[in-house]
């Protein structure tokens, strides 16, 4: 009886092994499911893409319409996983892909598409109509799905086009001196709506070198130009924050300027110096990171100490989401700074409270932007790195 036993275990041990290999491919890359498991090759989803159906998209609506476009891709990435499954272990009848797999991508399409239309729309420019792209068939065991990162906008129904590698802003990081515990929250908001302006305006780099448009003056005009102003508006209110609550007003305008990096090159970012975050660099065509150099401010409220994510190398195709994901870790520790500075002006809570209460959710949201920046690399096809050791904070 024991000689039976061991064979069956090793068939099972062959199944999950198949299993595996159609996961580790992210559902993006076909794979044949092993001999011993019986199973079919799976299939994949193949959705209309949609960035290369989109109009000239504005600058103030960028940022936005990049994060759909990422969401579609997570989807089809999802689903993809699922008929790995479904190849390695068939469940329900004739109709299961389509009620339990394509029906509920249709759905999940629309909405996104909504929103994408809705980008448009709120920044006053014709809203596209993009509901015949939200339905979904299926490829032939053995071809990819089509992804938005993976072809250029304005070329409808290639498919295969790669995106140049984009340059990136080079915007210096505002010296601000050390920041009243009043004034915290403020200042820490005002430094998160920089690192947004400087997503947004990779964003559309990484659009420009997709698709150029425009004369020799384009990026200064419509990307430079409009960051600068946007950027001195912060910086005005970050010094009236410090006025405000009777402070000696800073004065920030020469940190206003940004100019551009080489190709694949980094962003020094928006920091945080008086408020001990250094801010989220652009490192080879991303970011180094949302880091923090500094120790706090003595007698104020103390700030969030998080590890620099070691990023490599960026894909052209991953940085529109990467830059997403690295702004989004910015906007992680602003919001965390500005409940630590609201509980250094009014405590609350147990010993323990900060942990429970701000440095644990932190590192949920890190850990789910680091996700989704590891997931950013696979779906080019490019080694997945491993940021999980990112995730957890201390304290300056």
């Amino acid at each position: 009886m024991a000689r039976p036993m061991r064979k069956n275990s090793v068939l099972k041990l062959g199944g999950v092994g198949a299993l595996a290999v159609l996961l580790l491919g992210g559902g993006l890359q076909l794979a044949s499911a092993a001999e011993n498991t019986g199973s079919s090759a799976a299939q994949t989803v193949n959705c209309p893409t949609v960035r290369d159906k989109l109009p000239a998209i504005p600058a103030a609506a960028a940022a936005g319409v990049e994060r759909e476009l990422a969401n579609l891709d997570e989807e089809i990435a999802r689903q993809n996983e699922r008929l790995a499954k479904q190849a390695a272990n068939p469940q329900g009848g004739a109709n299961f892909i389509n009620n339990a797999i394509l029906g509920p991508l249709k759905s999940k399409r629309v909405a996104v598409l909504d929103r994408i239309e809705i980008n448009f729309n709120r920044v006053g420019a014709q809203r596209p109509n993009l509901d015949s792209l939200a339905t979904c068939g299926l490829n032939a065991p053995g071809v990819a799905s089509a992804l938005n990162s993976s072809v250029k906008a304005g070329n409808a129904g290639t498919g295969a086009n790669t995106t140049a590698a984009a340059q990136t802003v080079n915007c210096p990081t505002p010296q601000i001196p050390a920041v009243p515990a009043q004034a915290a929250a403020n200042v820490q908001a005002e430094l998160a709506n920089l690192n947004k302006q400087i997503s947004e305006a990779n964003a559309r780099l990484a659009q420009q070198a997709a698709n150029p448009q425009g004369g020799a003056n384009f990026i200064n005009n419509a990307i430079l130009g409009p960051l600068k102003d946007k950027r001195q508006a912060a910086l005005d209110r970050i010094e009236i924050a410090f006025n405000r609550v009777g402070a000696q007003r800073p004065n920030l305008d020469n940190f206003a300027a940004c100019g551009l990096n080489g190709a694949g090159a980094g962003n020094a970012g928006a920091g945080n110096a008086g408020a001990g975050n250094a801010g989220a660099g652009n490192a080879g065509a991303g970011n180094a990171g949302a880091g923090n150099a500094g120790a706090g401010n003595s007698g104020a409220a103390r700030t969030v100490n998080c590890p620099t994510p070691q990023i490599p190398a960026v894909p052209a195709q991953a940085a529109a989401n990467v830059q997403a994901e690295l702004a989004n870790l910015n906007k992680q520790i602003s919001e965390a700074n500005a409940r630590l500075a609201q509980q250094a002006a009014n405590p609350q809570g147990g010993a323990n409270f900060i942990n429970n209460a701000i440095l644990g959710p932190l590192k949920d949201k890190r850990q789910a932007a680091l996700d989704r920046i590891e997931i950013a690399f696979n779906r080019v096809g490019a080694q997945r790195p491993n940021l999980d050791n990112f995730a957890a904070c201390g304290l300056n």
